[in-house]
């Protein structure tokens, strides 16, 4: 069986489906049997027959697990050839920089490093560098006798500060019990305090570097306290600063840019408060700023000479205020700086942060649901000119712009990030003033063409009346005349936004005829906070509302044909496409769910399952709120499926190595082979048992891939 033969007119049924052109001796897939337990929860029973399979360490899971394998490769052992071909396309392109762009700091350039697994930083001060003042080293792979190491073993590491002068630095090492805080001289390296343990990866050290400021976690890992730890005494020393008691809070602090004020946050689900602390008086109670409920809530961020405030409130026409340094939250005291339509065209914008610098203020947004960046100038006396308002950009229907690393107060240029469906990483900067923009680096991607490929925005409408934004990517000679093959992708969870970026596995199936698209449905946090929460515990089925519009906008407008349609997931994806799959089983010809989210119901009821409490906040606590149980027995795909014809399907899991239960999608897969009444012929249903994702995770991805392509008879790549 050759590539061309797979996707020959000859070998595609009418409906879209490849014929088989293996043997006629199919094996059967393996049977999982049922045995009964009785549920009962808020007073209804329901017989369950397949939670045995949950135990991934029982030897009858075991067993059917390697069942599973066997089928699996059965059943794709024609795929070899394309495989081989997909791996050898998707990892060449997988190319970043050798080092990082190097950042000024204060008169010192800091540099990144790989280097045997690990990340070094260095540093040189700016009058070291040839070509003087002003001129940024090379990121060379190997370090330069000017430059000082300032950290050589990044593994662990998950948080860095210095001090004021640059004279010190915190390194956080994780462990299981939080992180472990080390204090060490610079240049030197000379260890001076590593009394503190059991914090959170943020510190800071205060303007005389003689206290250090970290949060402390509790017992569930939840940061619940503020605390002062003076160098070089013991840890039993330290000085409690404020203790959050809310279980559902967390506390978390910055430093201002200027250096001067530590600025701590408490966050729940529906409370914030804000509390400033001078760093020249490191041990003195924390000012409260504000405290808000609901709609009331703001985010505050200090700007040298007053405070920046984003306001929470979805209806909020203001999106950027601002209010005197002793502002202690009354909402009349804030002057508004930029509105919601001023300088936009269409269209939600939604801003996330602000950051402050003596000459401008960097806003990061979210406006059509896409990351971007505006930049306000401050006037001489320190007030925002929204008037000379700039958005960072360049050019692209999706560029996805974020704020990159830029530390220094006086800094007068702005380092940002950006990227696209075909537009590989690239770090640059813009002059402020003159608004010149240089491009300081692009990941290298050998055989990459973007002049190929087309990407855009599309809206779907959901059926009650939201509009859903879709990314596409394609091959500029697709057309859109209901032909084409497609997949479907979408995650809509916890508030994550599936934000573009250049991936080398879509590139693989655009090079293949597919439209490849991206449902930002309700769930994620594309359009803001407000987005994530009407897709999320009560108002879950929205979610698959949303992918279900998305896929039939996909079709109704030619984009792709209905009976080429593939739909794809991981964990929290897993869900919403197995969940879509029940609510429409025609739309899909083909769904691929990596360590999908298949039968939630039953992890939330069991309690040798941990959670964390995002995800209770995320899903709800089905054992003690009957509407949390009710709405996830609606929705629970394990527990919905219909016996009707369904997709074929593709699942792939790990014992180790997710989030997700390795029985979720064991459990599914056993309960759709048991109750669809699909042709096992023509639409398998597969699982793939990993023991562990470092066992064979990239691997599982490529053979879903060429099962995916196999399926809507697109396995051969154009051009």
């Amino acid at each position: 069986m050759t590539l061309k033969t797979l996707a020959a007119p000859g070998n595609v049924s009418p409906s879209g489906q490849p014929r088989s052109t293996g043997s006629t001796s199919r094996p059967d897939a393996p049977h999982a049997p049922r045995r009964p337990r009785e549920r009962t929860v808020h007073g209804e029973s329901v017989v369950t027959g397949y939670r045995w399979l949950r135990d991934p360490f029982d030897p009858r899971t075991i067993s059917h697990a390697e069942a599973e394998n066997a089928y699996t490769a059965r059943r794709t052992a024609g795929l070899e050839r394309l495989r081989a071909v997909l791996t050898r396309e998707v990892l060449p392109r997988r190319s970043g920089t050798a080092a990082a762009v190097p950042v000024l700091h204060d008169g010192w350039w800091y540099i990144e490093r790989p280097a045997e697994g690990t990340i070094e930083l260095s540093r040189m001060h700016e009058l070291d560098v040839d070509g003087g003042i002003g001129t940024a080293p090379a990121a060379a792979e190997a370090s330069s006798p000017r430059e000082q190491s300032v950290l050589t073993n990044h593994r662990g590491v998950v948080g860095v500060t210095l001090s004021l002068r640059q004279d010190r630095l915190v390194r956080a090492d994780a462990t299981p019990n939080g992180c472990d805080l080390t204090v060490f001289d610079l240049p030197g390296g000379e260890i001076l305090d590593r009394a503190v343990h059991g914090a959170g990866p943020e510190s800071f050290l205060s303007t005389d570097s003689r206290w250090l400021l970290y949060t402390r976690l509790d017992d569930i890992g939840r940061s619940h306290q503020l605390r002062a730890h003076r160098i070089g005494e013991a840890g039993a020393e330290d000085v409690l600063l404020l203790e959050e008691p809310d279980q559902w809070a967390s506390v978390e602090i910055s430093r201002s840019r200027d250096a001067s004020t530590l600025v701590v946050r408490s966050t729940a689900p529906r409370t914030a408060t804000t509390w400033m602390l001078s760093l020249d008086n490191p041990t003195a109670p924390p000012r409260r700023v504000t405290t808000g409920r609901g709609r009331s809530r703001c985010q505050v961020e200090h700007a040298g000479d007053r405070l920046l405030v984003i306001p929470q409130d979805p209806a909020a026409r203001m999106l950027l205020g601002e209010a005197a340094l002793d502002w202690t939250g009354d909402p009349s005291e804030i002057t508004a700086v930029l509105e919601a339509n001023q300088g936009e065209s269409t269209g939600s914008l939604v801003a996330e942060s602000a950051e402050a610098f003596a000459g401008f203020v960097a806003l990061q947004v979210r406006a059509d649901g896409l990351p971007g960046v505006r930049v306000i100038p401050r006037r001489t006396d320190g007030s925002l000119d929204a008037r000379a308002v700039r958005r960072l950009g360049h050019g692209g229907p999706l560029d996805a712009v974020r704020l990159d690393v830029n530390p220094s107060w006086t800094q007068t240029s702005l380092r940002y990030r950006l990227e696209s469906l075909i537009t590989p990483f690239t770090v640059a900067r813009i002059d402020v003033v003159t608004g010149e923009t240089t491009v300081l680096h692009q990941d290298e991607m050998p055989g990459h063409a973007p002049e190929r490929y087309r990407e855009q925005r599309v809206w779907a409408a959901s059926p009650d009346g939201t509009r859903i934004p879709i990314s596409l990517l394609s091959r500029r000679d697709v057309p859109a005349d209901g032909t084409a093959p497609g997949l479907l992708y979408g995650e809509g969870a916890f508030g994550v936004s599936l934000d573009p970026s250049v991936d080398p596995a879509a590139l693989a199936l655009a090079d293949r005829g597919l439209v490849v698209a991206i449902a930002h449905v309700r769930g994620g946090g594309e359009m803001g906070s407000t987005w994530h929460r009407a897709g999320r515990h009560l108002a879950k089925a929205t979610s698959f509302d949303d992918f279900v519009a998305a896929g039939n906008h996909l079709v109704s407008t030619g984009l792709v044909s209905p009976e080429r349609l593939g739909a794809a997931g991981i964990g929290a994806g897993g869900l919403l496409v197995a969940a879509s799959t029940n609510l429409a089983p025609g739309l899909f010809r083909a769904v691929v769910a990596g360590a999908p989210q298949a039968d939630p119901l039953e992890s939330l009821l069991d309690p040798e399952v941990m959670l964390t409490l995002e995800e209770w906040m995320e899903w709800g606590d089905p054992a003690g709120d009957e509407a949390a149980y009710r709405c996830l027995r609606d929705y629970s795909p394990a527990e919905n499926i219909r016996a009707e014809e369904y997709p074929a399907v593709y699942a792939w899991t790990a014992r180790d190595g997710t989030d997700v239960p390795f029985g979720e999608a064991a459990v599914w897969i056993s309960q759709l082979r048991a109750t669809v009444t699909s042709d096992p012929e023509a639409r398998p249903v597969l699982l793939r048992c990993l023991a562990d994702l470092q066992d064979g995770g990239v691997g599982v991805q490529v053979e879903a891939m060429a099962w995916l392509l196999d399926q809507l008879g697109a396995s051969v790549a154009d051009g």
